[in-house]
């Protein structure tokens, strides 16, 4: 049996291969624009070093390279060499720094079993994996591209980097990015009448309160601003245009990829139980199956590895008489940022969930350290599911009846409280107060205001 270590760069990947006893039998370099396939080649030079080559273990940093991937769908075994502990190895050994000598050191290291196997999941995981991750790419081009936009705004014309609330999108609304498209300054702006606005606003999709909607921007336009010489704005006219256009591209590529996410979201074997947890829509529950795979069991082993991998499980240093619970960084970025997202979602929308937030709150938690228990608590009842293939249940996770008397509940929170309704209705009941009016002074929508106040809905 042999073993075998690769070091990879951009060009080419040195190889080394060693026996039981730890004698080099082989070492070769093979360069990309020399052959077209690398793992053809890499067989071939194993075929004449051992009878059974086939069962030879390759041992490389980055198991999430297309050699390393290409290499386990061959069928040889292919196992993760922790780069951090390599590096120790080399230093602890005086070995200089070269790809000959990494090979050499990741081969023995593969030979002392000093690496861990890895579990390729299948391929319809594999593939919501590589849509999750451009997804992710997606939303931050894009929320890069908003900070570009509202940052060139602000240099020309603040005022409309507040004319679209956040309640409707802000700048990344398709009102704002049409109105902006046609008007990309304030003299511009300021040259749009009521009517022009009305179809801008209809070609952008709005439905509803077109109208007001067209003459609360005219107002917005027409208010006395701060303007530089016409030649400049209008170059950063351009620059503006420029900017809007990115932002487009980016919210139109973000759009495509999240519907591309939910179509292999919902072919994941795990998406029924997933699905089926209160506070995790297709976005959250495609990350989280992204990262997971489709077998844990063989993967992590335990739920424990799993939190560990995920981040959310603590540290403890102890020395002596002094104990010290310190925060895990050496997990998955993207598993704890959506174990994090996922718990603060849950808080929202699952009873337990917002029951057990408040218990840890109230034992003294600070916030991030509160969702990050309570992401433990979820991931290891996902863990738990999927090994044993039972529906998750919200009562046995946090450990209460739902029909039993003060289990826990999630009333919903009403935009206005009683007094606040007296006095709206107060307000209404004075000549000459309208609705829209009532509406501005408890910063809610006129909807709010027909639904809890006057207790019907407005006509549509």
């Amino acid at each position: 049996m042999l073993f075998a270590g690769c070091d990879w760069s951009d060009q080419w990947l040195d190889v080394a291969v060693v026996d039981r006893s730890g004698t080099v039998v082989g070492e070769t370099r093979i360069v990309y624009a020399e052959t077209p396939d690398p793992v053809g080649c890499f067989r071939e030079f194993l075929a004449p070093l051992a009878r059974r080559w086939r069962a030879t273990v390759t041992g490389i940093e980055d198991v999430d390279l297309l050699f390393a991937r290409a290499l386990a769908a061959s069928g040889l075994e292919v196992v993760h060499v922790d780069p951090t502990r390599a590096a120790r190895h080399r230093l602890a050994q005086g070995i200089s720094k070269s790809d000959r000598a990494d090979a050499r050191l990741i081969a023995s290291m593969t030979l002392a079993g000093e690496a861990r196997r890895v579990v390729a999941s299948s391929p319809e995981a594999e593939a919501l994996r590589a849509v999750a991750h451009a997804h992710r790419a997606a939303v931050a081009r894009r929320a890069e591209a908003l900070h570009a936009l509202r940052a060139g705004l602000m240099r020309i014309w603040p005022a409309a980097v507040s004319a679209w609330p956040a309640s409707v999108g802000g700048l990344r609304s398709a009102q704002a990015r049409a109105v902006l498209a046609a008007a990309p300054s304030p003299r511009a702006a300021a040259r749009l009448d009521r009517t022009t606005l009305a179809v801008l606003l209809s070609t952008a999709g709005r439905k509803r309160t077109v109208q007001d909607e067209a003459e609360r921007l005219r107002m917005i336009f027409h208010r006395p601003a701060m303007l530089l010489d016409r030649r400049v704005e209008d170059a950063e006219a351009l620059r503006i245009g420029h900017l809007l256009a990115a932002l487009d591209h980016t919210v139109r590529s973000a759009d495509d990829l999240e519907r591309d996410l939910e179509r292999y979201y919902t072919a994941h074997r795990f998406h029924p139980l997933v699905a089926g947890v209160s506070g995790i829509g297709a976005v959250l529950g495609a990350y989280l199956l992204a990262e997971i795979g489709d077998r844990p069991v063989e993967r992590f082993g335990s739920g424990r590895s799993l939190a560990a991998y995920a981040g959310v499980a603590p540290v403890t240093w102890a020395s002596g008489q002094t104990i010290r619970v310190a925060f895990r960084r050496a997990s998955s970025t993207h598993l704890r940022s959506t174990l994090h997202a996922t718990a603060f979602s849950m808080v929202s929308h699952s009873p337990g969930a917002h029951a057990y937030y408040t218990m840890r709150r109230s034992a003294g938690d600070a916030h991030a350290t509160a969702l990050r228990k309570l992401g433990r608590k979820i991931v290891l009842c996902l863990y738990h599911c999927m090994a044993t293939g039972l529906a998750y249940d919200a009562g046995i996770a946090f450990g209460y009846d739902p029909a039993a008397d003060g289990a826990p509940s999630r009333p919903r929170r009403l935009p206005l409280d009683e007094e606040q309704i007296a006095q709206a209705r107060d307000m209404l009941a004075a000549p000459g107060t309208t609705v829209t009016a009532t509406a501005r002074t408890f910063g809610v929508s006129t909807q709010t205001i027909y639904r809890h106040v006057l207790g019907r809905h407005r006509a549509r």
